[in-house]
């Protein structure tokens, strides 16, 4: 009788040991890196998963009164993805408020936040200024990268719009 051995039982086993180094290095990986939240909504995430149906009604409302885009889109490149690219120099960035049910606008309560997509180390709450129908906003980006610009509009406590532009510097 011959002796044949086979060695298929072992790959098995050395992969499944493989396998689970594999995932123990990812959750040591993972627990090193900072937790970041989601400040979109300018509310905890627990806030806004239990009132999701109700902010988007807010949205719903606030969208059939107004309309946002951006301004001077002569020192904007505009792309697909709404990114716009702006000049470490350039501070101001205006947003046309395209007024849809000729309410005033300077009753709007504003919240602007300039953050990173990726931390929220470098936010900066910016003040707003209503001029002529736009939105100016005075701000000094110390970094080159990408930057979004998170808007929170509250008409009255039945519309609230929530936005968000993408800034990349060059």
């Amino acid at each position: 009788m011959e002796n044949k051995k086979t060695f298929w039982p072992y790959g098995i086993l050395i992969s499944l040991g493989l396998i689970v180094i594999a995932c123990i290095v990812t959750i040591f990986i993972a627990s090193k890196a900072p937790v970041y939240e989601d400040n979109f909504y300018f509310d905890t995430y627990q806030n806004v998963e239990t009132n999701f149906n109700e902010i988007q009604k807010k949205q719903q409302q606030f969208d059939a009164n107004f309309k946002l885009s951006i301004m001077d889109k002569e020192s904007f490149m505009h792309k697909k993805n709404k990114v716009y690219y702006i000049d470490l120099g350039k501070n101001e960035i205006k947003i046309a408020l395209e007024n849809l049910k000729a309410y005033d606008l300077n009753k709007l309560q504003i919240q602007a936040l300039l953050s990173r997509p990726h931390t929220n180390e470098n936010d900066e709450k910016l003040q707003a200024k209503v001029q002529a129908n736009n939105l100016v906003f005075d701000f000094d980006v110390k970094e080159k990268g990408v930057w979004q610009l998170l808007l929170k509009i509250t008409q009255d406590e039945n519309s609230v719009g929530f936005f968000k532009f993408f800034l990349q510097t060059k």
